[in-house]
């Protein structure tokens, strides 16, 4: 209903002698204007009732009237009156209309403090407003959080004098330069009604001048004439007439009128599939159905099929002219009204204005994005569109930077300043642009590498695909896509030799400026082989192993080769239809091969679980163990020590940040995280796991010379090129010395008497510096490289080299 629509306006100067008027006549006046739906009479005369004495039904009669003529301040204060006199519950719904009363202008937290208190009153009367009472709870907390938080990106102003009158303006949109709109506040020289009534007219505004009418023939002097809508080649305008039913209330029909060369035609009745002989039909919008994007009439009705009171509908227009039958918008519609639909073609949005969803008090603009009708978002607009007055006739140019509604928010003019009640204005909203980037990130996703060469494809998806923007790069795998808001998107990432990856977003819903992160994985077409190292016998994980992969389908082709210091992990892109041949192995275990074909798998993945069995003492070689700077017995001269390697190595591993930080000391940033890296895992893989695989080799050694075995171990020593040749290869003996000691003092000297009988022969032979490469330091006033780096860290080892057994 107009009603509804635009705040009952329709107010004519009131014309009562009060004098010679009796306490009697005033009531049975009020009752007949209440009954007849003149509630702005009704309360006139109600107030007038109540200057002979208060009589509480009086009060909650005038509280009723005030309240159906949208006087809400005064209505909050009859019916606060009504619940503070009431003795025994006599007007049950008072208490929830003064709630009611108090969310339309704002009053969050008095409002919801009431509705608590009706429902611990009146939970079990009347399960409509019970339920109602209850969801305007979590209103009051949302709507006061919201109000709180306005969106500061939109700016609301209300027009001028020139647009708004003291009387209702609502229906407003905007073509060019033009406003149209609609004004409650003609009265009709022919309307035969005691008071005579007021009319709405269809205006233009013409770059803000004066509202004047759009057609001398257009408006109908008997009838409201309201709601022009164009169609959008401007070759029709679809409108609405509308009759009085009584005081108040208002049935409306569609028409059209055909526009050719700039000349209106005669006015046409829409069908009565459309039209409805004993409901309401009004509000048209063109747009586009949201199963076909067909060209679509939505409009507002109460007829049978509605889901609540007022319900938005639509109806395909067809080439040849003809209307389908009307649809109920079922996923949007509630069961309180739905009302003003206004259809935004760019971004495929309906907006429209409702009671039934989680609002600020009266009617909100919300908005829904007609493509997803199976689960739809429905965003209230929020302050400072909405407010908790009504908020209607939303209409968003093309550009969407602007934006008209009508509302009777306070600041709209009163037709009587002392009740301020009535009417709708028209507001402009200003959308300042939000600043929405995409930010896209390529990946590999077996490797989860960066994934650089990708090309990425954004499409706006509004029903139709439209490809928005394809980027392209070599060197980077970061692809920045600026966004519009309101919109849906697809993503699609694409290279050479991967599957695509493809993903969705909307910012629909989003009210700042922002980043929106995503990451793509591409899968490489090949398959990847995921392979991991296990312990055989502790089933732990075994970091730093070798995986060799080798593919037999292809004799030139070159073996793969990775090592995991760090791991026992490893990830090999293979290719379909082929044989492999898979080789791990690591100092110290037997080395394991596995074949595998990829013919016929159906998953993008390959997982091989690989346990490797302790190995031999061969399977150690060459087993490297790591000094510190001329260690052990340093400054000294002798060839032997007394120390064994496990004296050395404690000592050696504190050391490690010391290292990290004599090295790392002139480097700065990634070159200095690098650099400690290295060092950390030198310390850790080299210098740790030597030492852990010599005590495995010695128990080895020990349980293969108890089985009666002759051996003969081979040890080489070494020196960085620090010292004078001489020294150092003084230094290498008792680098191999140490070592030795280790094997003689092992678990109470078990070893000593194979040494003794020959069962045991180790070979020492010192190398001194001779082997070392010329790049590394043997200047000793750049103790950074001559002693702290990793390629002079390396040379100071002991290797055994090789083990000769009896039946060799």
């Amino acid at each position: 209903m107009m009603r509804k629509n635009i705040l009952i306006c329709f107010l004519m100067a009131f014309a009562l002698s009060a004098f010679g008027q009796t306490r009697k006549a005033f009531l049975e006046a009020a009752e007949a204007s209440f009954a007849s739906k003149d509630y702005y009479s009704a309360l006139h005369y109600y107030q007038n009732v109540l200057e002979f004495h208060e009589d509480i039904h009086v009060l909650y009669k005038g509280a009723e009237s005030a309240r159906l003529f949208n006087a809400y301040k005064l209505a909050e204060q009859y019916y606060q009156q009504v619940v503070d006199l009431e003795q025994n519950g006599e007007f049950p719904l008072a208490l929830f209309h003064l709630a009611e009363m108090q969310k339309r202008i704002g009053k969050y937290e008095q409002a919801k403090r009431n509705y608590e208190i009706y429902l611990s009153e009146n939970e079990l009367d009347n399960p409509y407003y019970t339920d109602l009472a209850t969801r305007q709870i979590e209103d009051c907390d949302w709507a006061l959080e919201q109000s709180q938080n306005p969106r500061s990106y939109v700016t609301v102003d209300r027009l001028g004098e020139t647009i708004n009158t003291p009387f209702s303006e609502f229906g407003p949109i905007r073509i060019g330069d033009t406003l149209y709109y609609s004004s409650l506040r003609f009265p009709s020289e022919t309307d035969e009604a005691v008071p005579r009534r007021i009319f709405s007219n269809v205006l233009w505004s013409i770059k803000g001048g004066e509202g004047i009418q759009i057609d001398s023939t257009f408006n109908d002097a008997t009838l409201h004439t309201a709601h022009a809508v164009f169609a959008e080649d401007m070759n029709r305008v679809y409108y609405t007439l509308c009759e009085y039913l009584n005081a108040t209330d208002i049935r409306c029909d569609l028409y059209y009128r055909d526009i050719v060369n700039g000349v209106m035609g005669s006015p046409v009745k829409l069908p009565g599939t459309i039209n409805d002989t004993t409901h309401t039909t009004t509000q048209p919008s063109i747009g586009k159905d949201p199963i076909n994007g067909d060209p679509a009439l939505y409009f507002v009705s109460n007829r049978a099929g509605t889901k609540g009171k007022l319900d938005i509908w639509y109806s395909v227009l067809r080439d040849d002219g003809s209307f389908d039958d009307p649809v109920n918008l079922m996923p949007i519609n509630t069961i309180e009204d739905d009302i003003t639909p206004y259809y935004h073609e760019p971004s495929n949005t309906l907006y429209f204005s409702s009671q039934g969803y989680q609002g600020f008090g009266g009617f909100d603009v919300y908005s829904v994005y007609l493509h997803n009708l199976v689960d739809p978002f429905i965003e209230n607009l929020g302050v400072p569109v909405n407010s908790s007055y009504n908020d209607l006739y939303f209409f968003l140019e093309e550009n969407e930077d602007t934006a008209y509604l009508a509302s009777n928010r306070q600041g709209a003019a009163y037709i009587e300043d002392a009740q301020e009640a009535c009417c709708n204005d028209i507001y402009k909203a200003a959308f300042a642009k939000l600043d929405i980037d995409l930010k896209v990130l390529t990946f590999d996703q077996a490797t989860q590498a960066d994934l650089l060469g990708a090309t990425v494809t954004l499409l706006e998806v509004n029903g139709d695909e439209i490809v928005v923007s394809t980027l392209s790069a070599d060197n980077t795998n970061e692809f920045v896509f600026p966004l519009t808001r309101n919109r849906s998107y697809k993503v699609i990432a694409e290279k050479e030799g991967f599957f695509p990856d493809t993903i969705t977003l909307t910012t629909r819903g989003l009210n700042e400026s922002q980043e929106i992160l995503k990451r793509m994985y591409l899968q490489s077409k090949s398959l990847d082989l995921e392979v991991f190292v296990f312990d055989d016998a502790t089933r732990e994980a075994l970091r730093g192993a070798t995986v060799n992969l080798k593919d037999l389908s292809d004799p030139d082709s070159e073996t793969v080769v990775q090592i995991n210091e760090d791991g026992n992990s490893f990830i090999f892109p293979l290719e379909r239809d082929k044989s492999y041949e898979i080789i791990t192995s690591k100092r110290g275990y037997k080395p394991d091969t596995l074949q595998l074909s990829t013919v016929n798998v159906p998953s993008n993945k390959i997982t091989k679980n690989i346990y490797l069995k302790q190995g031999d003492l061969e399977d150690f070689l060459p087993l490297a163990v790591y000094f510190d700077n001329d260690h052990p017995n340093p400054r000294t001269y002798y060839r032997t020590t007394r120390r064994t390697y496990d004296d050395t190595y404690p000592p050696y591993m504190e050391r490690k940040e010391i290292f990290k930080t004599e090295f790392t000391s002139p480097l700065v940033d990634n070159a200095k995280v690098q650099a400690e890296d290295d060092l950390e895992r030198f310390f850790e893989y080299n210098v740790r796991e030597g030492r852990n695989d010599l005590i495995k080799f010695i128990q080895i050694l020990t349980e293969d010379l108890e089985e009666g075995e002759q051996i003969e171990i081979v040890m080489q020593g070494f020196a960085s090129p620090l010292a004078s040749s001489s020294y150092n290869e003084r230094l290498s003996s008792r680098r191999i010395s140490s070592v030795v000691n280790q094997f003689r003092r092992y678990s109470d000297s078990v070893l000593m008497r194979y040494i003794r009988n020959g069962q045991l022969k180790i070979v020492e032979e010192p190398q001194g510096e001779r082997t070392a490469p010329i790049y590394v330091s043997d200047d000793r006033a750049d103790s950074r490289n001559s002693i702290y780096s990793i390629p002079a860290s390396r040379e100071r080892r002991v290797e055994i080299i090789n083990v000769r057994r009896s039946n060799d």
